[in-house]
């Protein structure tokens, strides 16, 4: 009678155990999986942006034209992934840059900079409208750098001769940061 309530102890103790380490299993399956889609959104995002990129410059677009097609792909996109952390994007030429931030979050700080590398106190812009488009002219001196700086990190872009186009998607998955960007220099 001994022997069988020692083996019962001893099932009931492996099926705890077994319950204890399927949960866990499934839980950091489910963590890994949210960091590896949004890696897979980054770079879908950068196979569909260049194509966009290519139609308007095939097509001849002018700036304004140029600028409605980015803010409909940019809005397209955002509605396709829905709520996957901040998302930050940067498009345009080294005359004029513009930028979109879609924030789920108002607790970072972000702003922009242009031309980090060549004036170290340049003013960094904060971003304070959401969902819509600013533009950032360039002063005196054609744009060769942008930068977002979101919680005192750094995101630089260079920009290329032509049309640009570069995000910075941005989120916390538990106590984790994860960020995704389109190119770092």
């Amino acid at each position: 009678m001994k022997n069988r309530r020692g083996q019962f102890f001893l099932i009931a103790a492996i099926i705890i155990i077994v319950v204890i380490v399927g949960i866990v299993t499934v839980s950091n399956y489910t963590e890994e999986s949210d960091a590896v889609k949004l890696y897979d959104l980054g770079e879908e995002l950068g196979i569909e942006s260049q194509n966009v990129l290519d139609y308007g410059t095939y097509s001849e677009l002018n700036e304004e034209e140029m600028k409605g097609l980015m803010e409909n792909f940019i809005q397209n996109y955002v509605d396709y992934i829905g709520d996957t952390g901040n998302l930050y994007f940067v498009f345009g030429n080294k005359n004029k840059i513009y930028v979109v931030a879609y924030q789920e979050l108002m607790s970072e700080e972000v702003c922009i900079k242009l031309n980090p590398d060549i004036d170290a106190n340049a003013p960094c812009v904060p971003l304070q409208i959401l969902k819509e488009t600013q533009e950032f002219p360039a002063t005196g001196t054609e744009i060769g750098k942008v930068a977002i700086i979101i919680e005192e990190n750094e995101y630089q872009f260079k920009l290329k001769e032509g049309e640009n186009f570069y995000f910075v998607i941005w989120q916390k998955f538990g106590g984790d940061k994860y960020v995704v960007t389109s190119e770092d220099v």
